[in-house]
Parts: structure tokens; C-alpha cells; sequence
């Protein structure tokens, strides 16, 4: 509980002061999803780098999963196992070069599967916005902002330990953390800033 206070202040007083780009984008990430661990911002920041985890040569397969997560969601949400997510989308890291768009956008009615699955491959399909090594050599300052000013983050050196050991065996896609998968259940689709602006924002809002 100590701990959850401290961190808490330590966000409020990043929020309310003039911060890095990287700093604000952590401290907006542990203010709208409290229960985030360091894997959980190293995703965010990873999806802004190099978006969508896979390039897409079948859409077809992106279609049948997309409607098999959309029938568990809707299930899950018909059973009362958790609430919808406050907010359809919300963008991902420091440069905001994608946007992760909620599944809930679909169930809602706001947005079709067709428009969703068809920004999310063009999304895909546009490749990394940075190489392997760009990307390391960002996490390594992001991480170190992490132990300079969120050392407060539940088992954040040990997360950072864990993580920049995957990282040196080529793993650069990460799941969420177990903390956060029980907390929020996400479920989303992850859509470039232009393509979101253009096709997807206009009919959500």
C-alpha cells in the first residue's frame, strides 16, 4: 500500500511538471492503468517503435481470429467476468505513432470488423518505424528513466533485469503482464496514427 502511494505521488508531481516526452508518457500510462509493471510500459513504448508485432500476408487469417477474440469478448462481457474499458482507444509510448483501438469500438457498433481488420493489416504491413537496434538503444534510455524516477513500479529492477535479458536473446515482442492481463483483460488492435486519424477516429467520436 506504502509503495502504491509513493508511486502514485511520484506520477502526479511528473504529470504536473515538466517532464521528458518519455517521462510523461510513463507517468500517463501508470495514471490510466495503475496496475502496469515495466513489461507493460516497455510494451507501449515498443508498439509506438515498431507497431503491429507482425507483418500481415493473409488477412484472411487476421479476419477469423479477429471474430473468434470478438465472440469471447462479447461472452465474457454478456457473463458479467469484467466491465468494459472506460476508453476506445488510446495511443502507445512517447511519439504516439500508433494507437491502440479497443475491441469494444466493434461490439459497440461504432466501428465495423471490416474497417477495423483493414486499418490494422495496412497498419501491419507498413513495416518498423526504427530497426532492431534503434529500438534497443531507445529502451536502454527508457529504462534508464524507469530507475531514476519509477524505481517504485512493483519489482521494477527485477522486470528490468528479466526483460533486458530477453532483449539480448532477440526477444523484442513482449506480452502484457500477468498483473495487467487481470486487471484490464485487454483486447485491441493496434493502428498507425494516420490511418486511426483518418478512418478510424471520425467514427468513434
Amino acid at each position: 500500500m506504502k509503495l502504491r502511494v509513493l508511486l502514485f505521488f511520484s506520477v502526479f508531481l511528473i504529470v504536473g511538471c515538466q517532464s521528458s516526452p518519455e517521462e510523461a508518457a510513463i507517468a500517463r500510462q501508470l495514471k490510466e492503468y495503475p496496475q502496469s509493471r515495466v513489461q507493460d510500459i516497455y510494451k507501449s513504448f515498443c508498439q509506438d517503435y515498431l507497431g503491429p508485432e507482425h507483418l500481415i500476408p493473409d488477412p484472411e487469417y487476421a479476419r477469423n481470429y479477429l471474430k473468434s477474440e470478438l465472440a469471447g469478448f462479447r461472452e465474457d462481457l454478456d457473463n458479467h467476468l469484467y466491465e468494459e474499458p472506460s476508453q476506445m482507444y488510446c495511443p502507445v509510448g512517447d511519439q504516439g505513432n500508433y494507437v491502440r483501438v479497443d475491441l469494444s469500438a466493434v461490439l459497440k457498433g461504432r466501428v465495423s470488423e471490416d474497417a477495423l481488420l483493414d486499418a490494422f493489416v495496412r497498419s501491419a504491413n507498413e513495416g518498423w518505424k526504427v530497426s532492431p537496434e534503434e529500438w534497443i538503444a531507445k529502451w536502454n534510455d527508457i529504462a534508464g528513466i524507469i530507475r531514476k524516477h519509477f524505481s517504485d513500479i512493483p519489482g521494477a529492477e527485477q522486470d528490468l533485469v528479466r526483460l533486458d535479458s530477453l532483449i539480448r536473446e532477440g526477444n523484442l515482442i513482449m506480452h502484457h503482464s500477468p498483473e495487467f492481463e487481470a486487471a484490464y483483460h485487454p483486447h485491441y488492435r493496434i493502428i498507425s496514427k494516420d490511418i486511426f486519424e483518418s478512418d478510424i477516429k471520425p467514427l468513434i467520436d
